[in-house]
């Protein structure tokens, strides 16, 4: 283990002694765990065993799976830190669906629903969430239509704060128009990925390379967004771009395009189908930056996704009552 690599990077970033022992202890516990191999060589398998040994003692909890991320991203072990981020990539996303939902159904609805609803906890292996999302979406439409499941679906489930959206409020702001904004916008986000590719370092949770670049540079709607008529329309972008360019069939593909935790192992494993409505948690996603941007609520729809058997996720904001720059 390059444990004194690992200081440093605590000291580095201010964070506290306490934190750095108790660091330390998860490392040396992983590494027991492990036995004679290192965990700088670990693979997928055996950083599952360990998050299930902590699910197990019931010490799981995302201070230690930050941890673990920090190790693997400071030891260039992309490939392990992203997995991680399935394990933390759907927190909050279900009880903030069920904030909207008690906001728009009534008392018994919402009791029938949230009652029989019990939440997978931090842990929980990815292959274990589509038996849970199947049946909550189930159970969502034993009482609700489709269109206000929709609605519900499509919030701001990560619940990101309007504060990271202020930077790009002043680009839209000293834009001429929505166009040219989302041109800017576009080529921002490609110089950004560009200087991934140079540091040769991980861009959210994606390995960059060339053809990951020139794949974004060439669609305007990834990272950003085109306006034809009155609507605009979102691509979204593969959750591992690199894996999606480089599948060898269209189960591969669609698997690598979804970035949903609670959905995606659906697509490789073929057993549980989740229908194309649960993606409009997604769109939610998807329209959040521009709703803060434009400062008011707005619809969206999905066109495409990958749980119905596309080979992207697609969506379209009407803007026929929105007031943008023309």
């Amino acid at each position: 283990m390059r444990l004194d690599e690992f200081k440093e990077l605590y000291h580095k970033n201010h964070i506290s002694d306490d934190e750095l022992v108790k660091a330390l202890i998860l490392l040396k516990h992983y590494q027991k765990m492990i036995g004679k191999d290192s965990i700088d060589d670990a693979d997928q398998y055996q950083l599952d065993g360990f998050i299930r040994l902590l699910v197990e003692e019931k010490t799981c909890d995302v201070t230690r799976i930050v941890t673990l991320m920090r190790y693997y991203r400071m030891i260039k072990r992309n490939d392990l830190f992203i997995h991680l981020t399935k394990y933390t990539g759907g927190l909050g996303v279900i009880e903030s669906i069920f904030e909207r939902l008690k906001k728009r159904v009534s008392p018994e609805i919402y009791n029938a629903i949230s009652n029989h609803t019990q939440i997978p906890q931090l842990g929980t292996h990815p292959d274990d969430f589509p038996e849970f999302t199947i049946r909550f979406v189930e159970r969502l439409q034993n009482h609700l239509p489709d269109d206000q499941i929709a609605y519900i679906l499509a919030g701001n489930n990560h619940q990101i704060p309007e504060s990271a959206f202020l930077e790009e409020k002043i680009h839209y702001e000293h834009a001429n128009s929505l166009d040219d904004y989302l041109k800017d916008l576009h080529h921002r986000k490609v110089e950004i990925l560009n200087k991934h590719l140079k540091d040769g370092t991980v861009w959210f949770e994606q390995n960059i390379t060339e053809e990951v670049v020139d794949f974004v540079a060439s669609n305007q709607e990834i990272l950003s967004a085109v306006r034809r008529d009155d609507y605009l329309y979102i691509t979204k972008i593969p959750y591992d771009t690199k894996a999606y360019l480089e599948a060898k069939n269209e189960t591969e593909q669609r698997y690598h395009a979804c970035h949903c935790p609670f959905a995606k192992e659906s697509i490789r494993n073929g057993k549980t189908r989740i229908p194309g409505l649960w993606c409009n948690c997604s769109a939610g996603f998807g329209k959040t930056p521009f709703e803060n941007i434009l400062n008011q609520e707005l619809q969206i729809e999905v066109l495409e996704n990958v749980l119905d058997g596309d080979m992207r996720c697609r969506f379209r904001i009407p803007l026929e009552h929105v007031d943008y720059k023309k």
